[in-house]
C-alpha cells in the first residue's frame, strides 16, 4: 500500500538526509494541507447535512404537531357540536314527552272503558319507551366521553327500588306479567352512594327482562351478598341485586357478548334486543364505575338472571322502621305464587307484623284458626287475585258467616284494583290492594282496625303510575305552588297533574313574571324551568333568593336539560331539587313530600 503523505514526511525527517526528498517537500506539505482542508470540508458537510437532516425532522415534527392539534381542536369542536346537537334534541323530545306522558296520566285518572284505558297503557308505555331510548343514546355518548361522575350521598334504599319496579308497572300490567319486588329482612334500607345510577343500571335490567318475558313474572331481589361478611375497599357492604324472568332465556352463542354494546345475534333469536341496545352495556359501565360487578346467565327452562353486586356503605345510624300501630294482629298470605309469597312475607316481617304465607286455602284456614287460638284478636287474610277463581268454594267456607274465622278481615290483592272493585265477591273484602305491595303505608292503612269496613274499599285504586298513598294526607292541606315555563303544554300539564296531587297552582310563563308572584304571594313551591327567553330559570332563582333571602321558598328545577353539569348548575343557582322532562307523577309526587309537608303543616 503507498504510504500517506503525512507518513512521507515523517519518514524523510527520520532519514536525515535530505537528498531527493528536497524537492518534494513542498508538494507532499501541500498535498497534506489540501488532505486536510478536503477532510475538514467533508466533515463540514456531513455535519451540514446532518444538521439540515434535523432541522427537516424538527419542521415535519412541528408539522404534525400541528396538524394533531389542529385535528384536535376540530375534533373538540366537533364534539362540542355533537353534544351540542344531543342537548338540544333531547330538550326537545323531552319537552314533547312532557306533554304526551302527562295528558295520559290525566286522562287514565277518568272512568274509562276497558278498551279506552288499554290504548291509553299503550300510549304511555310507547312513550316511556322512547324516553327510555333517548336516555339510552346521552347516557352512553357521556360515558365514552368520560362526563359520567359517581356520586356518595345518602338514600333510602327502598326508594328507588320502588320507583323501578312502579315504572314498569304499566307495561306489565298491559301483557299480563307479574312484578315482585323481594327485600330481604335483614338488608339495611339507609345506604350512601349513587341512587340515581343505581336505579339507572336497575331500570335497564328490568327493561330488559319485561321485554323478553311474554308470561309468567319478573323478580327484582335484593339481598346481602355472600361476601358482605368482609368490607370492601370503600367500607361498605355488597349488596345483591338480581332480576329474574320467565322469558325465552339467554342463546348460548350471546352469553359471551350479552353486555356488549351492540350484541350480534341472529335475527331470528327469540331473545333479539329491540330498544336502542344500549341498555346492558350502559349498565355494565356503570356498575363498573361504581366499583361492583355484574354478570348473566340463562336459567335452565325458566328464562334468564342478571345480578349486579355493588359496594354501598350503610349509614352508621339506622332509621327505624315506623311502628305499624296494630296490636294483638297476625296476617296470612295466600297466593300461589312463591315469589310474590316470599315479598309480601318480607315487607311485613320488616314491619315487625305477625304473619304466616301459604298457596292452599286449606292451611291457609289452619294457620288462622292457630294464630285465634294462640290469642290473636285480628285477622287478615291477604289474598291473592289468581287464588280467587279456582278456589271460591273453599274460600267461602273458609270465610262463612258461619265459619269460626268470622272476624278475618280479607284484603285482596291485584294487579288492576280499578277493575276489581266492580267486581262481585261472595265473601266480604274490606279492601283492594295494587300489586305489587311496594310501599309499607299503603299496606299499614288497610292493616290497621280503622280501616275494617264491611264493603269493597279500593284502598290503593291508584292509576299504576300515580305516587304512594303517604303523599296524600300532607297534599289534602293544599299547598300553593307556583309553574314557571314558556312551554304552554308543558305548563298546562304540568298544573293540572299538581292539582291531581291536591295542590293550588299558580302558572307564569317568564323569569320576571315569576319574581313579581313571588314577592306578592307565599308559596310552598317554586317549579322552575331553566330555558326561557330573556331572563332563565337561573337568573330567576338567583333574583327571588336575593330578594326573599331565607323566607324563599323551596325553588326545584322542571327541565329538559338533564346532564350532571345541569344539574350542579341548577344547585349552585340555589336550587334545592331536579325534575327532568318528561315529569311523571310518581316524581310530582316525591317532590311534594319531600319539600313541602312541613311547610303545608305550618300554613294550616
Amino acid at each position: 500500500m503507498f504510504p500517506s503523505t503525512p507518513s512521507l514526511l515523517l519518514l524523510a525527517e527520520a532519514g536525515g538526509d535530505p537528498g531527493w526528498w528536497s524537492p518534494l517537500m513542498p508538494v507532499l506539505g501541500g498535498s497534506a494541507i489540501c488532505l486536510l482542508g478536503w477532510q475538514l470540508w467533508r466533515a463540514q458537510r456531513h455535519y451540514a447535512l446532518e444538521l439540515a437532516e434535523q432541522s427537516r425532522h424538527v419542521a415535519e415534527a412541528r408539522e404534525q404537531t400541528t396538524q394533531a392539534l389542529q385535528e384536535r381542536e376540530a375534533f373538540i369542536r366537533e364534539s362540542q357540536a355533537k353534544s351540542e346537537m344531543l342537548a338540544t334534541l333531547s330538550r326537545e323530545i323531552r319537552s314533547h314527552l312532557n306533554g304526551i306522558m302527562g295528558s295520559a296520566d290525566l286522562m287514565l285518572d277518568h272512568s274509562l272503558k276497558p278498551a279506552q284505558r288499554e290504548h291509553l297503557i299503550t300510549l304511555r308505555s310507547s312513550a316511556e319507551s322512547l324516553h327510555q331510548s333517548l336516555n339510552d343514546v346521552l347516557d352512553y355518548s357521556n360515558i365514552e366521553t368520560g362526563q359520567i361522575e359517581i356520586a356518595s350521598t345518602p338514600f333510602d334504599l327502598r326508594q328507588p327500588l320502588i320507583e323501578v319496579v312502579e315504572h314498569f308497572s304499566p307495561q306489565a300490567l298491559l301483557k299480563g306479567l307479574e312484578l315482585v319486588l323481594i327485600i330481604a329482612p335483614d338488608v339495611p334500607l339507609n345506604l350512601s352512594g349513587d341512587a340515581a345510577r343505581l336505579r339507572q343500571v336497575l331500570l335497564n335490567l328490568m327493561s330488559n327482562a319485561v321485554r323478553f318475558t311474554a308470561t309468567g313474572r319478573v323478580v327484582l331481589h335484593v339481598e346481602l351478598s355472600a361476601g358482605s361478611a368482609s368490607p370492601s375497599k370503600q367500607g361498605a357492604t355488597w349488596i345483591h341485586f338480581t332480576v329474574r324472568d320467565t322469558g325465552a332465556g339467554i342463546p348460548e352463542d350471546m352469553q359471551a357478548t350479552i353486555f356488549d354494546r351492540f350484541p350480534s345475534s341472529d335475527s331470528t333469536s327469540p331473545r333479539k334486543f329491540g330498544g336502542s341496545g344500549l341498555e346492558l352495556a350502559i349498565s355494565k359501565r356503570l356498575v363498573e364505575l361504581m366499583g361492583g360487578t355484574i354478570g348473566a346467565r340463562s336459567l335452565p327452562e325458566s328464562g334468564s338472571e342478571f345480578w349486579a353486586v355493588l359496594p354501598l356503605p350503610a349509614e352508621k345510624i339506622q332509621l327505624p322502621t315506623a311502628a305499624p300501630q296494630v296490636d294483638d294482629l297476625h296476617v296470612v298470605v295466600l297466593d300461589d305464587l312463591s315469589a310474590s309469597r316470599v315479598a309480601v312475607s318480607a315487607l311485613l316481617a320488616r314491619l315487625g307484623i305477625d304473619q304466616d304465607a301459604t298457596d292452599t286455602v286449606a292451611k291457609a284456614a289452619e294457620l288462622l284458626r292457630d294464630a285465634q287460638e294462640t290469642g290473636a284478636r285480628e285477622l287478615v287474610l291477604l289474598l291473592d287475585e289468581s287464588v280467587v277463581p279456582d278456589s271460591a268454594a273453599g274460600l267461602m267456607r273458609m270465610l262463612g258467616a258461619d265459619s269460626a274465622l268470622r272476624p278475618t278481615r280479607v284484603v285482596l290483592m291485584a294487579r288492576d284494583p280499578a277493575a276489581v272493585a266492580a267486581a262481585e265477591f261472595e265473601f266480604p273484602v274490606a279492601a283492594v290492594l295494587r300489586k305489587p305491595l311496594l310501599r309499607a303505608e299503603n299496606l299499614l292503612e288497610v292493616l290497621r282496625p280503622a280501616a275494617a269496613a264491611g264493603a269493597l274499599k279500593p284502598a290503593d285504586s291508584r292509576a299504576p303510575f300515580e305516587a304512594g298513598g303517604g303523599v296524600r294526607p300532607t297534599l289534602r292541606e293544599g299547598p300553593l305552588v307556583l309553574v314557571v315555563d314558556d312551554d304552554e303544554i308543558s305548563r298546562s300539564v304540568t298544573a293540572q297533574l299538581l292539582a291531581r296531587l291536591g295542590c293550588a297552582v299558580d302558572q307564569v310563563v317568564s323569569g320576571p313574571e315569576a319574581i313579581d308572584r313571588a314577592q306578592r304571594s307565599i308559596y310552598h313551591l317554586i317549579l322552575m324551568d331553566c330555558q326561557m327567553p330573556d331572563m332563565d330559570g337561573f337568573q330567576t332563582t338567583e333574583q327571588i333568593r336575593t330578594l326573599a333571602g331565607n323566607k324563599a321558598p323551596p325553588i326545584v328545577a322542571l327541565t329538559a336539560n338533564t346532564s350532571m353539569r345541569d344539574r350542579e348548575r341548577c344547585f349552585a343557582a340555589g336550587m334545592c331539587d331536579f325534575v327532568g322532562k318528561p315529569a311523571r307523577k310518581t316524581e310530582l309526587a316525591a317532590i311534594l313530600k319531600r319539600w313541602v309537608r312541613s311547610e303545608a303543616i305550618a300554613a294550616k
